[in-house]
């Protein structure tokens, strides 16, 4: 019988290989990092375009048909994110309690299909914040607090980056509490019945 002798060069090689992918993939992590950071940033200077506006009379009324396509997008997705988030919280669970009980019980499609909406929704909302989106500050609150609640959710989806989210999270319900004082001085801007909708059910 011959004796097993381990090749060095192997565990040289096999190191250099792992060593190249985790370079690779902490890259692509910190760059899907710095666009969320980006993201934010973006909303948070059209919140200041909207509160410096030098007309009083905003586009509401029109929204060009590629944006309203957006918009009606993104408020689907949302029905579906809410009615998954309503089925992991419930009286006897958290939400957090909810989504560890996916990764616990192995529930790979849920699970698969809590983080593919997710990033469908987070893939929209960067998009939307290059949009001059202040021209609709009903539709930014609800960008914002949606965006609020998608922090939360990768909060407990991505534990180490939970920290980061968790900041995030934190800045965009500043961002919220930031827009809603801004809303509240002008009497004819009103948030819309479904937006409302959708914000309340986020929230509760």
């Amino acid at each position: 019988m011959t004796d097993f002798i381990e090749d060095p060069y192997i565990g040289t090689e096999f190191d250099e290989i792992f060593n190249d992918w985790y370079e690779i993939e902490g890259a692509r992590k910190i760059k899907e990092l710095s666009r969320q950071l980006r993201t934010f940033f973006n909303y948070k200077t059209e919140v200041i375009r909207y509160r410096f506006r030098t007309y009083p009379h905003l586009a509401e009324n029109y929204i060009n048909p590629k944006f309203f396509s957006r918009k009606q997008e993104i408020e689907t997705l949302t029905h579906e994110f809410i009615t998954l988030l309503k089925k992991l919280k419930n009286s006897t669970q958290t939400l957090e309690e909810g989504i560890r009980s996916l990764f616990f019980n192995n529930s790979k499609k849920p699970l698969n299909k809590l983080s593919e909406i997710t990033e469908k929704l987070s893939i929209f909302i960067d998009y939307l914040s290059e949009e001059n989106i202040h021209n609709y500050p009903r539709f930014l609150k609800f960008v914002v607090v949606l965006a609020k609640n998608i922090c939360l959710v990768k909060k407990y989806l991505y534990v180490q980056f939970s920290e980061f989210y968790s900041e995030l999270e934190i800045n965009y319900h500043s961002l919220e509490g930031e827009l809603d004082g801004l809303l509240e001085k002008i009497p004819d801007v009103k948030i819309e019945k479904p937006i409302k909708q959708l914000e309340e059910r986020l929230t509760t």
